[in-house]
Parts: structure tokens; C-alpha cells; sequence
């Protein structure tokens, strides 16, 4: 490598380096400390604190090219590095590659180029590979967009625009259409009580049961919301958790443990599970029982619940997911981001459709022996 680069040394500064990839939970006490000492703003992964040390290495308009896990464009963790990227540097280009973009690994990568420095309304050049499954298709349709901007997998968009959206992610592909739609409509959050309160038991084995296995003498087990299957409206009530004194006393006092808050104990709302497989889906909660950090719930919504709950489900709503955040954990953060409409407020249209929808997912989920109020199944 170096005969390669001692050419462009005559004339440039040249760094070329393998960045580290590694968690902050996976470092030991000594490197953790200095990181979060020395790179504050983007602890999170080994691979963000190389990037803004790379930028600090080089010359204004330098020009700096980078592998590293997609994470960084989408999820909250790094909202603070995509804004360093964004006011501080310009993005010429950037590929996105699918799961599977490599032989034999299927990690979420992107491979993009940066210049140092600020370069006003530059609009950078963005292939999408995620709808080309495959090693294989990889390079041919990245050759391709190149070759053929108007293919539609190339996009060209000034990286000011990401600021409009809540977080800042790398949402090049979207129209400006959705982006704008973000300053018309109200927060999620603002809306309900949804703060990513969890109850942790730290010991399911002997915590948590299916329904049918304990027999729930002096109510000590209670209905618990842990994520699930694809399954809208309502459903995957399958497990009940150790709610008596004794238990709760640990989850409060143990370490590695938590207790639900209890203002959101046995609150009516919208649940949903947060690793999905591409689609999300978002489910009635009945006020029955509390919930974990696989299906958290949406509380205190009121009259606006079945309105809530019907934009949620709708193909809008997805858009808006994938745009907060495309990969398979769906995040409290980024549900609270989505935008409402006042419109759909209180629509009687709209409630009864949804009440429809959930009465006929429940008959569903009832002719399942799985279902507590299984009575027969309706074919016999």
C-alpha cells in the first residue's frame, strides 16, 4: 500500500487507515473513559470517534473517503455526528449498500466521500442499493446509477435539507413533500405520555411465564406486552409476569433491573414490537397489564387513541419510519417523531374503521388455542 500512496504524498497529505469497529458496551474501562473524554459528542462506536479524528487530520478541503456501518445516517446515537458531517463537512457522495451487499456478511454498510469544510447548497451524489438483494448485484447497479443517474436508484440532494427532519437522518431519497409535511403536523409526543419507561426484570426464567403456565392464584401474574410477531390491531398477548410484592421489590432495588413507573401500570394504549422484519405494526393495548422494552406502549392518549392507532398502521405512517430510521429496531425515539394531522382527530369516519379493525383481529386471535379466551376453533 504504501508504493501506492507515495505518488499522491509528493503533492497531498495522504491517510489511509483500517477503522476500528466496536460498540461502547463491548469496551473496557480504560478505553470507554477516554472516549467518551476525548470524543464526547459520538461515544457510541469506535468507528464514529475515527471519523471526526480523520476530518481533524486533513486540510481544509481535504478529501476523505469512508466504509462504516449505516447505523450512523438513521438512528439517535449519532444525531450529534450527522450534524458535525453536515455543518462542518460537505458529502460529495455516498453509497448505501443492501444487508447482504458482501459475500458470506450480512452487515448494514455504506461507503461515502467527504470534503472538509462547508460547501453551501453542494448537492451530493446518493446510490440506494437496498432494493438489489445480493453480493452480486451490487457493484453492477451501483455502475449503473452511475452511468445512468435517471435509473432511479441515483439521487442528488444538498445535505441542508436533512436538517428539516427531526434528528437530522440521512434521508436522501425522500421527496420534499414528506420532509415538509414534518413542520406541519404535531409530534406524537406531544400528544401522549410516551416517555420509553420499561419494566426490566433482568431474570425472566423466574419471572416471566406464558399465561397458560402459572395458575395466577391472588392475581400474582399479570398480562405482559413483550413485542411479538407481525400482527396489527390487536394480539400476541401470550406472556404474564411476576407482579407480586416480592417481585416488584426486586425489580425496583436490583441492579440490572427495572420498575415500571407506576403511572403506567394497567394503562390503556398502543403497543408495538420494536424489532420488526422491514414493516412495522402497531397493536390496541388494553388496560390489563404492563409492558417491556420488546413491546412498549404509547399511554395517555384519550379520545385521539383509534385515530392515533389508525395512522400508525397506514402506509403514510411507514414512510415516515423509514425515513426516521430503516433499519430492524424500532426505536421510542423515533416514534415520538412522527408527525400528526389534526385532521384525523376525532374522526367519527376513522374510529369506528378502526374499532372494526380491532374486533375483527381480535375474533382472529381468539380462534387460536394460544388466545386466553379461546373458546373453539372455527372450522370444527
Amino acid at each position: 500500500m504504501r508504493a501506492e500512496l507515495e505518488p499522491l504524498g509528493r503533492s497531498y497529505d495522504v491517510v489511509v487507515a483500517n477503522p476500528p469497529y466496536m460498540g461502547a458496551k463491548n469496551m473496557n474501562k480504560w478505553l470507554s473513559g477516554w472516549v467518551k473524554d476525548s470524543y464526547p459528542d459520538v461515544k457510541g462506536d469506535l468507528f464514529s470517534c475515527f471519523m471526526v479524528r480523520n476530518s481533524g487530520m486533513g486540510s481544509e478541503h481535504a478529501q476523505m473517503g469512508f466504509m462504516t456501518p449505516y447505523v450512523w445516517m438513521f438512528i439517535g446515537t449519532y444525531e450529534k455526528l450527522r450534524r458535525f458531517v453536515i455543518e462542518q463537512n460537505t458529502i460529495t457522495s455516498l453509497i448505501q449498500l443492501e444487508y447482504s451487499g458482501f459475500a458470506g456478511a450480512t452487515v448494514p454498510i455504506c461507503t461515502f466521500t467527504l470534503e472538509k469544510g462547508k460547501a453551501e447548497g453542494y448537492k451530493g451524489g446518493y446510490i440506494r442499493l437496498s432494493g438489489f438483494p445480493g453480493a452480486d448485484q451490487q457493484a453492477p447497479r451501483a455502475l449503473e446509477a452511475l452511468a445512468d443517474p435517471a435509473c432511479g436508484w441515483f439521487y442528488r440532494r444538498d445535505a441542508d435539507t436533512f436538517k428539516q427532519i427531526p434528528g437530522s437522518p440521512i434521508a436522501y431519497w425522500v421527496s420534499q413533500a414528506l420532509i415538509s409535511s414534518f413542520g406541519k403536523g404535531i409530534e406524537l409526543d406531544n400528544i401522549s405520555d410516551y416517555t420509553g419507561s420499561q419494566n426490566i426484570t433482568a431474570d425472566n426464567e423466574l419471572y416471566l411465564r406464558r399465561w397458560w403456565e402459572p395458575s395466577n392464584s391472588g392475581n400474582r401474574w399479570i398480562p405482559y406486552s413483550k413485542g411479538g410477531n407481525f400482527r396489527r390491531w390487536f394480539g400476541n398477548h401470550e406472556y404474564v409476569v411476576d407482579w407480586s410484592e416480592q417481585a416488584k421489590y426486586f425489580y425496583k432495588n436490583n441492579s440490572t433491573s427495572n420498575l415500571l413507573n407506576e403511572r403506567y401500570w394497567f394503562q390503556e394504549g398502543i403497543t408495538y414490537s420494536d424489532i420488526t422484519s422491514g414493516r412495522s405494526h402497531f397493536r390496541f393495548l388494553p388496560a390489563q397489564g404492563v409492558f417491556d422494552k420488546k413491546g412498549p406502549e404509547i399511554c395517555m392518549l384519550g379520545k385521539n387513541l383509534f385515530s392515533i392507532l389508525a395512522f400508525l398502521n397506514s402506509s403514510v405512517c411507514q414512510q415516515y419510519l423509514y425515513l426516521l430510521n430503516p433499519s430492524m429496531t424500532l426505536q421510542v425515539v423515533d416514534v415520538k417523531k412522527l408527525p400528526l394531522l389534526k385532521q384525523i382527530f376525532d374522526s367519527p369516519i376513522i374510529n369506528g374503521l378502526t374499532k372494526g379493525n380491532i374486533n375483527l383481529s381480535c375474533s382472529d386471535w381468539d380462534s387460536f388455542e394460544i388466545s386466553w379466551d379461546f373458546k373453539r376453533n372455527p372450522l370444527v
